[in-house]
């Protein structure tokens, strides 16, 4: 079953309840803010000082982060396309019982490309980006923007990124590069964008307290962001708050930086992840 209502400030969800889980998705920046498995505990971190208010970015849940990633100046951060509305395209159940949705975004300004999204919600979560140029060329950066909720970040553990080269946040002007630890043990502040050598792969995050697993598989993705702004950080954010630091790890999946995608006028690119949770091995 999947019911759309509306906030009394007009923003409008969709809440999607099946055999094999229950989510929700914003429809302005087509923004998923729950998603829970059957027989799991929610998988997304959704903040409790979140604001859903017309034009604003919902924090927490899995931002899409497009047509840019990242600061522009003069423009929203991370782009347009995750504080504007988007349409509805279709929406019905699979055979097997999983909600598959579509969602349309195309920019009044023309000299954007256009997007569209689908999901597939079950026991596991598909995502898939497709962008195409229209009238002029772009150079595509974008991320799922993933918030994945933790017992507690010190506590967990990231494997996939074994000397993968990534630039940190202050390290940017100078392009100083580093390579990934094995397993990487988030305990604090993190900003670092992975540049990985396929644009294939799978990251696992494991989290000790919670007991499970969460692995995302991406696919035409050749940056892998994690993301955490620590507890000074979070705490100088009003729509987060110091005592949410711990609780929530961004493992993003995208082409950021000098991964940038050329496309021509008329010419397509589909970012793609999958998302399964399950008991730690």
């Amino acid at each position: 079953m999947i019911t759309r209502r509306a906030t009394d400030q007009g923003v409008t969800f969709l809440d999607v309840e099946t055999p094999l889980c229950t989510a929700t998705l914003c429809l302005q920046g087509a923004h998923l803010t729950s998603w829970k498995p059957e027989g799991q505990e929610e998988c997304l971190f959704l903040s409790p000082n979140a604001v859903f208010a017309p034009g604003k970015a919902i924090r927490g849940g899995i931002p899409v982060c497009w047509p840019w990633f990242g600061p522009r100046k003069g423009e929203p951060s991370h782009g347009v396309a995750r504080t504007s509305e988007w349409r509805l395209h279709h929406q019905e159940t699979d055979k097997r019982g999983n909600a598959l949705l579509s969602l349309a975004f195309y920019p009044e300004d023309e000299s954007y490309p256009a997007a569209i999204l689908r999901l597939a919600l079950g026991r596991t979560l598909a995502m898939k980006l497709e962008t195409t140029a229209r009238m002029q060329p772009c150079k595509l950066t974008e991320a799922f923007h993933n918030y994945f909720a933790v017992g507690n970040l010190t506590k967990c553990r990231v494997h996939g990124l074994d000397d993968v080269p990534f630039r940190a946040a202050s390290d940017v002007y100078k392009r100083q590069m580093k390579h990934g630890e094995r397993p990487l043990a988030p305990l604090g502040c993190l900003d670092r964008v992975y540049d990985c050598p396929a644009c294939s792969g799978k990251i696992v995050l494991e989290d000790f307290v919670l007991n499970r697993a969460i692995t995302v598989e991406r696919d035409h993705a050749s940056s892998v962001i994690i993301w955490n702004p620590g507890q000074q950080g979070a705490g100088n954010m009003a729509d987060l708050g110091a005592e949410s630091w711990n609780k929530f790890l961004c493992v993003e999946m995208g082409n950021a930086d000098s991964r940038c995608i050329p496309l021509a006028s008329g010419q397509s690119h589909t970012l793609c992840q999958k998302i399964t949770v399950g008991p730690l091995e």
